[in-house]
């Protein structure tokens, strides 16, 4: 899928585990925040020179546990959902829809580190970067190899998720910056609901 990198050029360093502990904190107190979110992202890809390869922007809405919609305006508009149960992906030019369950696609997908309510501890190694211009970062690194991607950064800006970068094995990356972020938002359930429109190709099973 052309965008289901999905979901981020910092930094590397050493940590001690003092620094470590309030890196956790300070990430898990920060997701916790994103129960029910909406803000507006842009995406940069870049290879493994760190020329530009792709930029796009959108909107994203999460319900946690388990909905999400991610929305692909420019240059190309796409449509992720995930309903709580399904997931599924609406190519526009292409007149295409997939549709898997939830568990089998995005069970190693990044945009799983937002969608999680417990601790992350368990899965990553967790250190602190730093303040980097106008962000902290916080670096996590799977400690499985099942993984689609090597490093994941996250920025936060007083305490809240500002920006993430994934890189994968390949040496590409991919970047996301959020704004206009609002949090504890009243979703309208339609928002991670998706009918495929008629005429469209599915495939998977789904609905």
């Amino acid at each position: 899928m052309r965008h289901l990198v999905l979901l981020f050029t910092v930094i590397c360093g050493l940590t001690s585990p003092a620094f470590a502990q309030s890196a956790e904190k300070r990430l898990n107190d920060a997701l916790a925040k994103l129960d029910n979110l909406t803000a507006n992202f842009k995406q940069t890809v870049l290879d493994d020179e760190k020329k530009i390869v792709q930029q796009s922007s959108g909107k994203v809405a999460i319900q946690r546990p388990g909905k999400f919609s991610w929305i692909y305006t420019t240059p190309y508009e796409q449509q992720i959902i995930a309903d709580g149960r399904e997931l599924w992906i609406y190519d526009v030019d292409l007149d295409q829809v997939t549709v898997k369950p939830m568990t089998a696609g995005l069970a190693a997908a990044p945009i799983m580190i937002l969608m999680r309510q417990d601790k992350l501890g368990s899965e990553f190694n967790i250190s602190e970067i730093g303040q980097r211009k106008f962000l902290y970062w916080v670096k996590l690194e799977p400690k499985s190899r099942d993984m689609d991607y090597t490093d994941v950064y996250l920025g936060l800006e007083d305490g809240a998720l500002k920006a993430m970068e994934l890189r994968d094995k390949f040496g590409q990356s991919t970047q996301i910056v959020f704004d206009n972020i609002r949090l504890n938002v009243v979703h309208n359930p339609d928002t991670f609901k998706f009918v495929p429109p008629a005429g469209v190709d599915v495939f998977g099973a789904g609905g």
